[in-house]
């Protein structure tokens, strides 16, 4: 999850002081970069800036020196000269763009493995609440499920902060030491609204598989419902499986539902790979990409799909960018697809890794990529920007959003359904011979107007307008709680206007 993260800079009695520095810092990070740059060679062209001794930038690099000395030497405080390092790449390279940064050392091999598909860590998902970690989703057979750790569960403490009375542990110190090696263990300390109780649970750390294509579910004879979360550098291969179990017996007799809506991206050629196996005819361009230079990398189409779905439809929404963007954008222009949402988020550059000596790296932007019929998507992001461009993948078909104040409203609400549904247990009135998780309607039970909405309306502040929205979204987390993710998922399309748009236009 991203959140935001504190740094300690200096001692107390210099935090104050530091803030006037923070111009200076900013402007000693250039030279920063100037040294750093140097490892880049050709990319960040450093070096032959710094060679030049005699040119006026060559003084600006002496004069900032000269500025670093006095602060490491005179300034009156004891500095961290490490975390110095760290503002002063931020304030110089998050500058740039919105999508540029500077990765610390301990956050860098997080990532990397992150991307990787696997990670080492306990198997949970989470969400940050106050100071404390909610639980949102708990792997299968995973180290917090062997150790008890719930789906509502609340991480308070890990490691020597557990029973402290004079401390309390900031939430990022807590995923900090979730995180560590293989085959260690970590004392993580939980509350449980079920009972109100703290309880005290031990875990051993262990490299897990994450997936980025979850769920997929067979939802009728004639269509197959596929998420990605993400693109990993395993979403090729899970995408494959996914469409292996759900066409490989109906290869060219079901259509597909591919949901993209919250993905943030991910790697590039993943995406690329992923549009192969969607489009028949070879040559066809996939996406261009062009660096400052005027350098373009064309993608094409290989013509050699696996898999021949009849009709496709692509979900997307607001938060949806980057590779799928270029997977939905692609399949708009080649005309394989029906775009069906919110226009995308509108990220059309690309980012290189850059690694530096310190065990950290650099995350640049190096190209901007452009869909098979020539438009860039990515929105205006500098200052004084006059263009027109909206950016972003407009849908074929729009699912209208709310007013703005009421989708502010509902966005800060809809985060405390899971806290809600772990304080207020609902029982289903239903008998065992009769249930079957494939029918949404036997969920007639949690009716519209039932105590649990009611409730929830009145603790939230929420109008009537809500009431509809919040039925629909208890009814899918409490049947997820107490049934599982297929059988929630089946229900998710009697009530998700996505779906419902995407299963009317595949009807036709």
């Amino acid at each position: 999850m991203a959140h935001k993260f504190n740094w300690m800079l200096v001692n107390k009695a210099g935090r104050e002081n530091l803030r006037i520095l923070i111009p200076v810092i900013a402007a000693l990070c250039i030279i920063i970069g100037f040294i750093l740059g140097s490892k880049f060679g050709s990319v960040l062209q450093m070096n032959s800036l710094i060679a030049e001794k005699k040119s006026s930038n060559n003084q600006s690099i002496i004069t900032l020196n000269e500025a670093l000395g006095f602060l490491s030497s005179k300034y009156v405080d004891q500095l961290n000269k490490d975390s110095l390092v760290d503002v002063a790449l931020n304030q110089w390279v998050g500058g740039l763009d919105p999508f540029s940064s500077y990765i610390r050392p301990q956050d860098l091999a997080w990532m990397n493995k992150r991307l990787s598909g696997s990670y080492v860590g306990i198997g949970i998902e989470f969400t940050l609440k106050n100071d404390s970690i909610l639980v949102i989703s708990v792997f299968e057979n995973g180290p917090a499920a062997i150790a008890g750790i719930a789906v509502g569960d609340y991480i308070t403490a890990t490691g020597e902060y557990i029973g402290s009375k004079t401390e309390v542990q900031q939430a990022e110190n807590m995923v900090y030491n979730i995180r560590g090696k293989v085959g260690e263990k970590v004392k993580i300390q939980i509350y449980r609204p079920f009972t109100k109780k703290y309880l005290t649970l031990n875990c051993v750390r262990k490299d897990l598989e994450m997936p980025s294509v979850q769920p997929f579910i067979d939802y009728n004879k004639s269509v197959g419902y596929i998420r990605i979360k993400e693109f990993s550098a395993k979403t090729d291969q899970e995408f494959m499986l996914a469409m292996d179990s759900l066409f490989g017996k109906q290869n060219n007799e079901k259509d597909l539902i591919l949901d993209l809506r919250g993905n943030p991206g991910g790697y590039l050629e993943k995406s690329t790979h992923l549009i192969n196996q969607l489009i028949s005819e070879s040559g066809k361009i996939m996406v261009t990409t062009k660096t400052k230079t005027g350098k373009e990398t064309i993608y094409k189409t290989s013509g050699r799909p696996f898999f021949r779905p009849r009709k496709i439809a692509v979900l997307m929404d607001e938060n949806s960018a980057s590779a799928s963007e270029i997977v939905a954008g692609a399949l708009q222009d080649l005309k394989r697809a029906v775009i069906i949402g919110r226009p995308s988020f509108g990220k059309g550059l690309v980012q290189g890794q850059f690694n530096l000596s310190n065990g950290g790296a650099l995350k640049l932007t190096i190209a901007k990529f452009y869909t098979p019929s020539g438009k860039l998507i990515q929105k205006p992001y500098k200052k004084g920007d006059t263009s027109k461009v909206a950016g972003g993948i407009i849908p074929d078909i729009t699912i209208p959003q709310q007013s703005r104040d009421s989708l502010a409203i509902w966005q800060n609400t809809v985060r405390q359904i899971l806290p809600f549904i772990t304080q207020n247990k609902f029982n289903w009135d239903l008998k065992s011979d009769k249930l079957d998780k494939k029918n949404a309607a036997i969920w007639s039970s949690f009716s519209l107007n039932h105590p649990m909405v009611n409730t929830f309306l009145a603790q939230h502040n929420l109008s009537e307008d809500f009431r509809m929205l919040v039925w629909q979204k208890l009814k899918v987390a409490y049947v997820k709680q107490s049934f599982g993710a297929d059988a929630a998922m089946r229900l998710e399309f009697e009530s998700d206007p996505f779906l419902n748009a995407a299963i009317t236009y595949l009807k036709k």
